[in-house]
This record gives C-alpha cells, structure tokens and sequence, in this order.
C-alpha cells in the first residue's frame, strides 16, 4: 500500500523537476517502511539524505500526502543495500589478483598525508561538506560534479580537498590527481605563454581524472585566465572528470569573475563550512593530542582554554597547540598558567580579529540612519528600513568572519538567501548611488577603528 503510495507521488515528482535533478535526487528514493502517518524512505549516502532533507522534504511530503489523500510525514534515512554491497563486491572480484601487502601510490607533493576522511572531526558546522566531500570521492565524476566548497580562512577546505585526493588514489592507484590553488594555476599559466608551452600546459591539466583547485577568488580580474580555466573546466566535464574548488565566500559573492564561470561553478553542488561550536573545536584538540609523545603532557584545562579563545579560525587554534606541544617536549608538562602565559600574545590577536560584532554594526547603522535598533531584526519594510538593515548586513560580511546563515539568524531570523540578496543589492547602489557609497564607507570607517 505504501509502495504504491511513494510510486505515485514519485511519478508525479518526475514532471515537475527536470530530468537531471529527478535522476540526482528523487530516481534513487527507495520505500523502506510506513504506518498511517509515516513514510520512510531511504537513499544510500549522508550527503544526499542531508541534501535532499534541506531543499526537498517539504515537497515531496506535500506530493505523497496528495497520493495518500491524508497528512503523511516522510522521512529520509540513510541505507547501505545489500544489492550495492554486491556490486562492490563483485566489481573487486573482477580485478586482477594482487599481493596481500598494501599497494604503494605515489601522492601528489602539494598534497598532506595527515589531511585524510579519517582525521577530519566532523560537527554540525562541516558535517554537509564532509558528506558531500565523501560521496565525490567514492563516485568521481558521477555525484555532485562540480563541487564548490567555500567558508572563511582556517575551517577544513583544504583537509577535505586532500582528502578527496587520498580516498581516490587508494581505490584507483593510477588515478591522474591534480590538486593546486588558483594562484599557481595563474602564475603556471603565465610562465606557459612566456615560454611557448601552452599546449604542455594544457595537458596537464586537461588529462586529469580529479582536478582540485583552492581559493579560486584569486581568479578574480584575471580575465585570460578565467578564458584558459573555462575551457578546462568544460573539457574535463564533458570527460566525466570530477572538479573540486574551493573558495572563501559564494561565487555570487566575489566579484570580477565572469558570469559564464559562475554558472558553470553552480551546475553541481556548493556547500558551505562554517565555524565549529565548542564541543567540535574541543574534539580536533583532543585528536590532535592523540598523535603526540605519552611524555608530554597538555593538561584537560589548556584544551578547554584554547577551545574557548579560538573560535574561528581552526588552522590558528592547532598551531598555538603545536606550539604548545613544542614547549611541552622541553617543559614536559603545561599547566593553565603556563598556556595562559606562553599564547599571551596570541590570544591578543585573537581577541583584536573578533572586536567587530553585528551588534555593534546594527547599532551604529541604526544610529546613522536615525531608526531604532530594533528595526535590524524586525519585520517592517518601508525603503529606508529595508535599505540601512541590507547595509548593515552587508557590513557584517565584509567585516566579520561569520557565515551567511549566522548573519541572518543575527537579523531576525532570516534565511542566507535574504543576506546573499542583501549584499547583491547592496553591491549595486555603492556603484550608482552617492548616498550608499558614502554610508557604506563611513559605517566601514567608524567601525574599522
């Protein structure tokens, strides 16, 4: 009965949605179990069971609830099949017989050994980027091609990029992994048409099964090498070779890049890592501590210090614990006081990077434009309103490191759509209205100092 039920509204969800988004997201909706008011239904990796729970949930319960003629709430597990174990099975049947002792690989200099599935904490903040990272490395080409990381300086992109790297070349030894920041990729491209070897260099890049590239908003301005990119990127795709970028904000967000880029950049899938809670940086602490001498000791205290201190920037917090562990080889044990004293400086400029919060910016926007305050977080739209509450989170992206998400909850509970609308809009009058350049440039000003 239920069957039929999901049948039905699957058919349904086939003619509203095109047939490359039914194929990725709903084709592989299986039935698993139902009562009167439940319907489970199950798909075969975290990142799609989390991808399809945030955009499509709501529908495709509407769609079911209209095949069953009542209210019916679905839900969407993960579920490893036995008939996708078989596969694997059979296919590693059909390879040639090897010797028991692990195969060696050659990694890619540029690539970290450390930077692997395994070592990468995962918390509500990365947990999306992570199962999307998975699924494209266990199916390059196939799943969610390309893929668009992007998050502030310090968060993971890099570790889940090697990562990516690592699980390939242990499942297929012969793979062709290229990972590199766009800024190499610029000045190789440049040393290229100096010395006549633009065609080596192409085939370089061109001849890859996964291509990673790392901070693309360098790209930005550079139009001749967006041109060389952009024939790379549609080479590689219409190859079924996987692409995977990172980035340090939304594509939409970075300016100077052209739009045919930006489209390409979105055919597959962005997802977004954002700062950890206390509990996720407190766990990288505590498996970074794992891999060090039993001789040296980091007291419980020092961690829950530096998990207090570094709240944004991860790469910062594990290297004032490296740091830590370089004294605790001389010093053999570090004490509160001790940690508290050797970071001093550290935790100075750490404190200095984080003096700007969005209560301070909604308040003096508030003031500037002489409305009450509590008009940030409001619902009311009148033009002056709207217009002083889209500066003020505009400012909080450009001055603050928190994500799209945490600016709109900042704002009244808002969505990243309404703050990714916000900076577009905001973007647009610096460049034909005096009056919100000049503001923009004062607010930035008074709350820069």
């Amino acid at each position: 009965m239920h069957g039929e039920i999901w049948q039905k509204a699957k058919e349904e969800l086939a003619k509203k949605f095109s047939a490359d988004i039914f194929e990725s997201w709903f084709a592989g909706l299986s039935y698993l179990d139902g009562d009167d008011d439940n319907l489970i239904l199950g798909t075969d990796t975290e990142f799609a069971a989390i991808w399809i729970r945030d955009n499509y949930l709501d529908i495709i319960s509407n769609q079911v609830s209209l095949a069953a003629a009542r209210k019916i709430n679905v839900h969407i597990n993960v579920v490893e099949t036995d008939a996708k174990a078989l596969v694997q099975e059979t296919s590693k049947s059909d390879r040639p017989r090897v010797p028991s002792q692990p195969i060696e690989y050659r990694l890619p200099k540029s690539i970290i050994p450390h930077n692997t599935f395994e070592t990468f904490v995962v918390g509500e903040s990365n947990r999306f980027a992570h199962a999307a990272a998975l699924a494209v490395a266990q199916n390059p080409g196939i799943s969610y091609n390309p893929l668009f990381i992007y998050g502030s300086t310090g968060l993971g992109k890099t570790h889940l990029m090697h990562a990516i790297a690592q699980f390939v070349l242990k499942n297929r030894h012969d793979a062709r992994i290229v990972y590199l920041s766009s800024e190499t990729f610029v000045n190789e491209y440049v040393d290229a048409l100096r010395e006549n070897k633009i065609t080596n260099f192409r085939k370089r890049y061109r001849n890859t099964d996964v291509l990673l590239i790392d901070d693309v908003q360098f790209f930005a301005g550079k139009e001749r090498c967006q041109e060389e990119f952009f024939h790379t990127f549609n080479e590689l795709f219409n190859s079924s070779k996987q692409i995977v970028l990172s980035c340090d904000k939304p594509i939409n967000e970075v300016s100077d890049i052209e739009q045919r880029l930006v489209s390409r950049f979105g055919w597959g899938v962005s997802v977004d890592i954002q700062a950890p809670d206390y509990e996720t940086r407190l766990a990288i602490l505590q498996s970074k501590l794992a891999d060090i001498p039993e001789s040296v000791e980091i007291q419980p205290e020092v961690l829950d210090l530096l998990a207090r201190k570094f709240t944004k920037n991860i790469r910062r917090m594990e290297g004032a614990l490296n740091n830590l562990i370089g004294y605790a080889t001389l010093l053999k044990t570090i004490s509160l006081e001790k940690a508290q004293q050797l970071l001093a400086d550290a935790f100075m400029q750490e404190e200095e990077n984080q003096s700007i919060d969005i209560e301070d910016i909604q308040k003096k926007t508030a003031d500037y434009f002489k409305i009450d305050e509590s008009e940030m977080v409001g619902k009311r739209r009148p033009a002056s309103i709207a217009m002083a509450r889209q500066i003020a989170m505009y400012i909080s992206r450009k001055l603050t490191t928190h994500s799209l998400q945490e600016i709109g909850k900042r704002f009244g509970g808002r969505d990243h759509g309404t703050v990714m609308h916000a900076i577009r809009v905001v973007d647009h009058s610096i460049n034909h209205d005096e009056n919100v350049r000049r503001a923009v440039e004062y607010l930035m000003k008074i709350l820069s100092v």
